[in-house]
């Protein structure tokens, strides 16, 4: 089976967007808690709600990219063990 990535591409992507899954799901609760770091000042978003929306939606974006990657990476370990070794 083809690959699209490089594994050394498919692991970084697959640690990145863990990382980011646990960033972004982590600041949608902190706004829909509505965290008052988050929600009192001037420039703040005026519907914590929508936002932490927003966060939670890219996180799952970021999940599909985990699982795509994950998916890459472990197709790049089967061509590897059933590669003709001379």
């Amino acid at each position: 089976m083809k690959t699209l990535v490089s594994p050394g591409n498919a692991i970084c992507c697959s640690i990145l967007s863990f990382c980011g899954i646990i960033f972004l799901t982590l600041l949608g609760m902190a706004f829909d808690a509505k965290v008052e770091v988050l929600t009192e000042f001037v420039t703040d978003p005026d519907d914590p709600h929508a936002t932490a929306s927003a966060c939670f939606t890219a996180a799952i974006v970021y999940a599909c990219f985990l699982a795509f990657c994950g998916c890459q990476s472990l197709v790049h370990k089967y061509n590897s063990r059933n590669q003709i070794q001379l």
